[in-house]
C-alpha cells in the first residue's frame, strides 16, 4: 500500500506542472472551447496510457528480466510524460491543454498500476 501510494504521488508531481500551463476550467467555458468530461478522446487517452503502463511492464520484466516493483516506475513516467507532451503539443498546434484530458491520462496510470501490483 506505501509503495502504491508513493506511485500516486508520483503521477501527480509529474502531471501537476502541466495542470499548471492551461487555463483553469471555469475559463474554458468563457472561451466556448468544448471539452466535455465524457467523451470520444477522454477514452483515447485513459486507453493509451494504460496500454503504455502495462507494455512498458511487460517489456521491462519478461523480456528485460527487471524486477516487477523496480519495472513499474518507468512505465508510469513513460506514459504521464506521453500525456504530458501530447497536450504541450495540442498547444503548439493552435489548440489548448486540457486539464480535463491530463486526469484521463492519470486515470488510465491508476488503473494499470493497480492492476500490476496484483
Amino acid at each position: 500500500m506505501k509503495r502504491f501510494i508513493h506511485i500516486i504521488i508520483l503521477i501527480f508531481l509529474l502531471q501537476f506542472p502541466s495542470i499548471l500551463l492551461s487555463a483553469n476550467l471555469d475559463s474554458l467555458e468563457k472561451k466556448n472551447i468544448h471539452d466535455p468530461w465524457i467523451a470520444y478522446d477522454k477514452v483515447l487517452h485513459f486507453g493509451v496510457s494504460f496500454s503504455i503502463v502495462l507494455s512498458t511492464q511487460y517489456l521491462l520484466e519478461n523480456k528485460l528480466s527487471m524486477e516487477k516493483n523496480n519495472a513499474l516506475p518507468f512505465g508510469i513516467l513513460f506514459s504521464a510524460a506521453n500525456g504530458i507532451f501530447k497536450e504541450i503539443w495540442d498547444k503548439k498546434i493552435g489548440s489548448f491543454i486540457s486539464k480535463r484530458d491530463l486526469i484521463a491520462d492519470s486515470a488510465g496510470i491508476i488503473v494499470a498500476a493497480l492492476i500490476v501490483q496484483k
